[in-house]
């Protein structure tokens, strides 16, 4: 919390302007013992995927909570362009409701679509320095591709909401600002069978949780 501070330049202030100056003194004091009562902190999950990346490989991979509850989609557009023939980045993660934006950064033209069944969508045909945007409304893995250049190929994870965290090289998942309550944690890799399992996630403090890849649903 910043620091208040009120000063006159010379002189002696007005009776009223002193008033008014002694309120406002006792108005921000009770503001600052506010600030001053302690909150209990956000809940996290996070852990290890044992095995992960596996030998010779490495591809992306994701690990997210899924709940009854629903949560609104994050404000923070994402972008997928179209850069040197290829779309950057080539895998994406997406909440349900979140907004990708789809720029053509390269010098001739893209129709960027996407057949997989539930998320069909296609921008049309568009140039050098448009935009275009797609919101998926249901979660699950996309395959995108451009019409005109066929080696153009990208995937998008669309997740629930925001609790979701990719998986480092070493392993390791982090979802910070965690609700409590009841989940299915999920994990998503190339060439690994997907792994869930319910967890309770209490009001505070962090929930480890480390399991294997290519371990069978439960």
């Amino acid at each position: 919390m910043k620091a208040v501070a009120f000063f006159y330049r010379s002189g002696c202030a007005p009776r009223g302007r002193l008033k008014r100056s002694a309120l406002l003194s006792l108005l921000l004091s009770a503001v600052g013992a506010l600030y001053l009562i302690p909150v209990a902190s956000a809940a996290g999950v996070s852990g290890r995927v044992i095995g992960w990346p596996p030998q010779g490989a490495g591809g992306p991979a994701v690990v997210w909570l899924e709940s009854v509850r629903v949560r609104s989609a994050p404000n923070a557009y994402l972008v997928m362009a179209q850069h040197d023939g290829r779309f950057v980045p080539a895998f994406l993660v997406a909440a349900v409701g979140q907004i990708v934006e789809m720029p053509n950064l390269d010098e001739v033209a893209h129709n960027v679509f996407s057949a997989t069944p539930l998320h069909e969508f296609n921008l049309g045909l568009y140039a050098m320095g448009e935009r275009k945007e797609v919101t998926f409304d249901r979660p699950g893995l996309v395959e995108v591709a451009c019409s005109i250049h066929r080696f153009m190929r990208a995937r998008i994870l669309v997740v629930p909401s925001a609790l979701y965290a990719t998986v480092s090289p070493d392993g390791s998942y982090a979802i910070p600002n965690v609700p409590a309550g009841n989940y299915t944690l999920r994990f998503w890799a190339d060439g690994k069978t997907a792994f869930s399992l319910e967890i309770a996630v209490p009001p505070a403090g962090r929930t480890h949780l480390d399991f294997a890849a290519g371990e069978a649903d439960r």
